[in-house]
């Protein structure tokens, strides 16, 4: 009986202890409120951009500038027209002079002294507007390419600038095959240093309403013939 008893007390006392703890209402913070990252922007690229002047200044003044040129006419519209994935350069991958990856850093001009070293751009207006143009066109590519349609087999997609006269004009992508899947772009051996360039988006995977959109900290330029020819 004595054994008996030495269970029934305890016993007791957690009944005792859950049933309190089921009347005690739980404390202030405690509250859980499920919710999800929603990835989607009620507005087409080019309106996306126009919303966030403090990361696209450099691009958007960039399509501006070639807009101005007949022959480069096209390239506006296709930031609101559907069909396409969008890289878009964030300022630091454009105008950044901080940066020594950005397109003004590294498109640089002689130095009217020539025992200084070359300066840096400052403005687009300095820059042939082919080039510029190309550097857009470059940065669209052909088709919907986001998680939705990438796996760890790398692809070459066509950018916008790609056809004949630039048949090299395309975009290694691939998705990670980790627990975190990052995207990579460009992300390749470049030779002669065989090293990967590691270029990813600061931001990935926003849905557009013409399009998914991927942010990018660089800007990219297309591979050589070697680099397209051993990176399949």
């Amino acid at each position: 009986m004595k054994n008996i008893r030495q269970y029934i007390l305890p016993v007791l006392l957690c009944g005792m202890a859950l049933s309190a703890c089921e009347k005690l209402p739980l404390q202030p913070g405690y509250d859980y409120n499920s919710s999800h990252y929603d990835n989607k922007v009620n507005m087409t690229a080019m309106e996306f951009m126009k919303s966030r002047p403090d990361l696209f200044s450099s691009m958007l003044e960039a399509i501006d500038y070639v807009d101005t040129d007949p022959a480069y006419k096209d390239i506006k519209p296709l930031y609101s027209a559907t069909g396409y994935t969008y890289l878009l350069l964030h300022n630091n991958a454009l105008s950044n002079l901080e940066d020594a990856n950005s397109f003004y850093s590294k498109n640089t001009f002689p130095n009217p002294d020539p025992a200084l070293p070359p300066t840096k751009g400052t403005s687009w207006t300095q820059y042939d507007k082919k080039v510029v143009a190309d550097l857009l066109k470059y940065h669209i590519l052909k088709g919907r390419w986001d998680y939705s349609s990438l796996n760890s087999t790398p692809v070459w997609a066509d950018s916008y600038l790609a056809g004949e006269n630039d048949p090299l004009a395309k975009v290694y992508i691939y998705m990670q095959a980790t627990r975190e899947g990052y995207i990579f772009f460009n992300n390749y051996l470049v030779f002669p240093n065989t090293a990967y360039k590691e270029i990813r988006p600061r931001t990935p995977g926003i849905q557009a309403t013409n399009g998914a959109i991927h942010v990018m900290n660089r800007y990219f330029v297309p591979p050589t013939q070697e680099q397209f020819d051993n990176n399949k």
